[in-house]
């Protein structure tokens, strides 16, 4: 029998250099095209999160404040105390206070601790924040006088996002959240979720509705309630 051989065509031997340099471009336009939709996407799905744990927050503190009359953490005999370091990790804040089981030790049954009806919330873990930043704390403390120019840091927000000036009354308790580590564009993220709308210019959303950013510290302080 005979035996045909066929030459093997140029195509047999593979991508020729041009070809490969021309696929590794396109590729590499490819992904400069979508790479930052891909970053836009993740940053997105951050702040969703972090929008979800405030809702819960919120409704945490709105349960809590029921039972207790008050926004402040309950100390030891019973009694609200603002609490300004926030942090989880110690069960005077109203981050523990929240999540404590009201038939744990702790609840000594004087006072205020005889209403409390805890947990209000499943989990609040301060070394991890949810979806963006580093750390979360939910400080409580009393309001800075009623107009005052709201700045990132200070205990005054502007809820109506209207002309800068604190909203709260002179000494209202308020709880807020802490978020350290937050980059300028996941604070934008966040406040497109949570304040639509407010603010003309990248400084007036900054300072402007329940969401404030610092820039030099790089802080989110995100209003949650008051009284």
């Amino acid at each position: 029998m005979l035996k045909k051989f066929f030459r093997p065509s140029s195509h047999d031997h593979g991508f020729t250099l041009v070809e490969m340099i021309g696929v590794l471009a396109i590729i590499a336009i490819l992904i400069a095209l979508l790479l930052p939709k891909v970053f836009q996407l993740i940053a997105s799905a951050n702040a969703r999160s972090l929008a979800a744990a405030v809702r819960t927050y919120e409704t945490a503190l709105t349960r809590y404040f029921a039972d207790v009359g008050s926004l402040y953490p309950l100390n030891a005999t019973g009694v609200p105390t603002a609490e300004a370091t926030g942090n989880s990790a110690t069960a005077i804040s109203l981050a523990a206070r929240i999540t404590l089981d009201s038939t744990d030790p702790l609840n000594t049954g004087a006072n205020q601790w005889i209403r409390f009806r805890g947990p209000y919330a499943e989990k609040f873990n301060s070394a991890n924040a949810p979806g963006i930043g580093a750390t979360i704390l939910m400080p409580t403390a009393p309001a800075v006088a009623l107009a005052t120019a709201t700045t990132g840091t200070n205990i005054g927000w502007d809820l109506k996002g209207n002309d800068g000036n604190s909203d709260l009354a002179t000494g209202a308790q308020v709880a807020y959240l802490q978020i350290t580590g937050v980059a300028l564009g996941d604070a934008e993220e966040i406040d497109g979720i949570l304040d639509p709308g407010i603010g003309a210019t990248a400084a007036e959303r900054q300072l402007r509705g329940r969401v404030k950013y610092d820039t030099a510290t790089s802080q989110l302080f995100i209003y949650l309630a008051h009284r």
